[in-house]
């Protein structure tokens, strides 16, 4: 019986980076890789990568040259929003994009040919790559040795192995073999439905010169593109060569066969309704003249999670073999590579005999992927409805963004993330920021309804444009090994408290709240948290606590005025009680207290506009 230090079941991304990742780390490790497929041709959705992914495979894997040789470079991600009818062509739709290429790079992989290609690099780096390799058992044994058995060529083998990590996607060949309950997430119902063209002039064959001039002629094309509708979302995701991937996301509470509403198609589950419902809206249905659909796949179910992905007893999991959230955002590949960074560090402590480092390792890391599958599924939970809305989702995507940057991609630059003692601290702050989200979610989906009863949901879908780098411009010098504590908590206090001023703005109608240097001040993350309910009571309490504060500024600065009290109220009103109207000292009062209430916060909400 032949005998390795790791078996890795799959040679798809996942399996194909995790073979090279520990080849590179420690070439002296004998690494199998059992792949089912006779040869990797399979169409696999998941073609784009955002900022953790292509930092791992650029800086852990040294891959940048390949994938600019023979993928394609990434601009960013960008939406689309649309009109109640789904009648706008697109140069009229309003607008979340770049103007430039992203100040980090991201890719739009053609999923076969990297999968063949690492079949070759990881073979050529002294990895064992068998293909047509079935497996058919797996046996664990924590205290001696694992046994992996698989089919080939009509023949049944056995290996020996110290690891077991499984890459095997949807099939859970581990967890199956195990009895691992794999479960089927409740909180997000959604499915999705997808397909290659051939043939799609893209993006940037739209020739209307005011449009294309918006976007400084940065190509649009390379983006991962979004087109935003009430409970669903639409993908157009370019591949090298002359594919394009087109899918749709639908959350079956909204769209689904028995909730659809008046004058919409139910989300669609067969080739025949995926065409269908690509041609209802104009601007798909113009992108895809006369192109041809090579290929259609979809999914009943997307996400679920298992309740542990790494074990002492040396087995692992990685991408979709362990869990899957949703692909808006594109998280996937990122899930990939912090699994494959902690499943590297764990196989390295155990093969140097650190018994406690890694113990230690396994239990932070376990906790850690949990931890984020919950708060990335919160990214979603409730906000399909939320999503149609230019007004609404520029404001969630401005938090989603900086949140991203700041407190993922940072990190994952910085080589924090398998660090224990700081996966230690991040996991102290956990209740916090799933509350945050959920929060916030709630805020979301709250003021999605408001403006539908009132007519308004639609109110900015036609004419406009956000720049959405602009949100992050601030972090753009900052992100690199050099972690900035004080200023990552700035960032997420500055985020929240602009996102929520303008939320309380839109929802209580008070024009002018969202960028007063004193309300958005008054906002860090804990004070939006205590904020529940957006409600006048809540603002009027929130402005009385603003008065008393530049009442006792006021005092020390004039304090022969006589100021008894400032007071804020509704539309901006600002009174002082205490010098008589009419006098100089009232006059100077008041001017002081205009001048401290409109001095602007330099909210990302406005400057990300």
């Amino acid at each position: 019986m032949r005998t390795f230090d790791i078996v890795i079941i799959g040679s798809g991304i996942a399996g194909g980076f995790l073979a090279r990742q520990l080849r590179l780390a420690c070439p002296d490790l004998g690494v199998l890789v059992l792949e089912a497929a006779e040869a990797m041709e399979d169409y696999k959705v998941g073609e784009s990568t955002v900022e953790v992914a292509a930092n791992y495979m650029v800086r852990r894997l040294n891959l940048g040259t390949y994938l600019y040789q023979h993928q394609l470079p990434k601009n960013g991600l960008r939406f689309f929003f649309d009109s109640p009818d789904k009648d706008l062509p697109l140069p009229r739709m309003s607008e979340i994009g770049s103007d430039h290429m992203p100040f980090h790079p991201s890719f739009q992989l053609e999923r076969a040919r990297l999968e063949r290609d690492l079949v070759t690099m990881n073979r050529a780096a002294g990895a064992e790559v068998e293909l047509g390799a079935k497996v058919v058992d797996v046996a664990i044994d924590g205290r001696g040795g694992h046994t992996v058995v698989y089919e080939q060529g009509g023949e049944r083998r056995e290996v020996a192995c110290r690891w077991v990590c499984d890459a095997s996607g949807r099939r859970h060949v581990l967890f199956r073999k195990l009895g691992v309950k794999v479960h089927k997430e409740a909180r997000l119902n959604t499915a999705a439905a997808w397909g290659r063209y051939r043939g799609v002039a893209g993006l940037d064959g739209v020739t209307d010169a005011a449009w294309r001039s918006r976007a400084r002629y940065t190509s649009r094309h390379l983006s991962t593109n979004h087109f935003m509708y009430d409970g669903y979302w639409i993908w157009f995701i370019p591949l090298a060569g002359d594919l394009m991937s087109v899918g749709v996301v639908f959350d079956k509470d909204r769209i689904g066969a028995g909730n659809v509403p008046a004058g919409a198609l139910p989300g669609p589950r067969t080739r025949a309704e995926f065409e269908r419902f690509l041609g209802a809206h104009r601007a798909a249905r113009e992108l895809l003249e006369g192109a041809e659909l090579e290929d259609f796949q979809s999914y009943a179910h997307l996400p679920y999670h298992a309740e542990q992905y790494f074990s002492t007893d040396r087995y692992a999991v990685t991408g979709e073999a362990g869990a899957f959230t949703d692909p808006f955002y594109s998280p996937g590949s990122d899930f990939i590579a912090t699994a494959n960074e902690f499943i590297t560090q764990m196989i390295l402590s155990d093969v140097r005999g650190d018994r406690a480092g890694f113990e230690e390792k396994v239990a932070a890391y376990d906790a850690y992927y949990r931890f984020k599958y919950d708060s990335t599924l919160r990214l979603y939970e409730r906000m399909y409805p939320v999503f149609g809305s230019f007004e609404l989702y520029r404001l969630k995507y401005l938090l989603d963004f900086n949140n991203y940057y700041n407190l993922v991609v940072w990190p994952f630059m910085a080589d924090r993330v398998t660090d224990v003692g700081w996966i230690r601290e991040e996991l102290r702050f956990t209740d916090l920021v799933l509350r945050a989200l959920s929060t916030m979610g709630e805020h979301f989906a709250s003021l999605a309804s408001d403006l539908r009863a009132r007519g308004e949901y639609f109110a900015q879908n036609e004419g406009r444009f956000a720049n959405g780098l602009n949100g992050v411009a601030q972090l753009e010098t900052r992100l690199g090994p050099a972690i900035d504590e004080r200023f990552r908590r700035e960032q997420v206090d500055r985020a929240y408290g602009s996102v929520f001023a303008a939320l309380v703005e839109r929802r209580l109608g008070e024009q002018g709240l969202s960028d007063r240097a004193r309300l958005v001040s008054e906002l860090p993350l804990p004070q939006v948290l205590v904020f529940r309910d957006i409600t006048p009571e809540r603002l009027a309490r929130l402005l009385q606590r603003i008065g008393e504060r530049m009442t006792k500024e006021l005092r020390e600065e004039l304090p022969d005025a006589g100021i008894e009290r400032i007071e804020l109220g509704a539309s901006g009103v600002i009174s002082v009680t205490g010098p008589a109207e009419g006098t100089k000292a009232h006059a100077d009062a008041l001017s002081r207290a205009r001048a401290l209430w409109d001095a602007s916060a330099g909210s990302l909400a406005h400057i990300a506009l």
